[in-house]
């Protein structure tokens, strides 16, 4: 069994997750998928119902590669390093840190 990575983050380190403390992306793909790999995402949030291609920086939560939609208004936490949005779609992606 793999250890577990739930309990990696200090508290800071959590409530800079979950408030976006990290900096966002606004992503509103149109014309084409926007892929976002320059960073390390640890939260998306749906403006539209968003059909979403994900690689997992921690398979403890989430298998290596997912693909799934994302209801509009609903916010999905993880680890990736790799968040594709589907064209037509709109959502707000979290950076787990403003500079990494």
């Amino acid at each position: 069994m793999a250890k577990s990575s739930l309990h990696r983050y200090t508290t800071q380190e959590a409530l800079n997750i979950l408030t976006g403390g990290g900096g966002a992306d606004i992503v509103a793909a149109s014309g084409s998928d926007v892929n976002l790999t320059a960073h390390t995402y640890v939260a998306i949030t749906a403006i539209t119902a968003c059909d979403v291609d994900l690689v997992s920086s921690d398979t403890d939560i989430w298998d290596s590669h997912t693909a799934l939609v994302i209801p509009a208004g609903t916010t999905i936490y993880g680890n990736w390093s790799s968040v594709n949005i589907t064209d037509g779609d709109t959502a707000v992606v979290y950076r787990a840190h403003s500079t990494d």
